[in-house]
């Protein structure tokens, strides 16, 4: 069997266990304690959430597994799968829950160390917490001088971010956040155009697909 096709299969099986998961995944997650006006996380669950969260870790998870070698599966596995239900909460709560960011971060870095079992090189593991650190870091300088315009979710994301695009390289962690941050960009005008007014809009979603932008445009970064 084709390795891309494989990966495919394999994107559709975690697609399914995490869509399956959803009503438990979300009753699990808490509300922010400082955030009065939030409905709990499980008033989401709806079929139609659940499939969105399978199309999109389908869709997600056969772009990553199918552009990366077998090795490095098990980072970015949970980035697609789990970071998909990450990405909709985010999209229609503007909040990035701290114990699935977490969660994800952590299976993302045991991924990495993997990695670097499997291809024998220290290389995924040191670049995924250089990368994870740095893009922490950078996130809280903007964090502290931009008022309220960045969320402090957004700095656990952009750790969870570095860790796994940074299991392929430093590279890639650059290309990752410049392609996300020009997401984010195009997001937030439409997001403003739509609303008609600023405000807060969800910069988790755009940001995510930094990462996913950057494997399909390697062949030509790499140029």
């Amino acid at each position: 069997m084709p390795t891309t096709v494989f990966a495919c299969l394999l994107a559709i099986a975690l697609a399914s266990g995490v869509a399956l998961l959803t009503p438990v995944l979300l009753r699990w997650l808490p509300v922010p304690a400082d955030e009065e006006d939030v409905a709990p996380f499980s008033e989401l669950d709806s079929p139609r959430f659940r499939w969105a969260v399978f199309g999109t870790a389908a869709v997600a998870g056969c772009l990553a597994l199918g552009l990366t070698e077998p090795a490095f599966w098990a980072a970015w596995a949970p980035y697609a799968s789990l970071g998909a239900l990450l990405a909709l909460i985010d999209l229609r709560t503007t909040f990035l829950p701290t114990r699935l960011v977490y969660l994800v971060l952590g299976l993302a870095f045991a991924g990495a160390v993997l990695a670097a079992w499997l291809v024998g090189d220290w290389g995924p593991l040191l670049w995924a917490a250089i990368g994870g650190l740095a893009a922490a870091a950078l996130f809280w300088v903007v964090w502290r001088v931009s008022g309220d315009r960045l969320g402090y979710g957004d700095i656990r994301l952009a750790g969870l971010i570095g860790v796994v695009a940074g299991s392929g390289g430093g590279i890639p962690v650059v290309w990752s956040f410049l392609l996300g941050s020009v997401a984010g960009a195009i997001w937030g005008i439409a997001s403003s155009l739509r609303r008609g007014a600023d405000g807060p809009f969800p910069y988790g979603p755009p940001l995510m697909l930094g990462p996913l932008l950057a494997l399909m445009l390697q062949p030509l970064v790499a140029r």
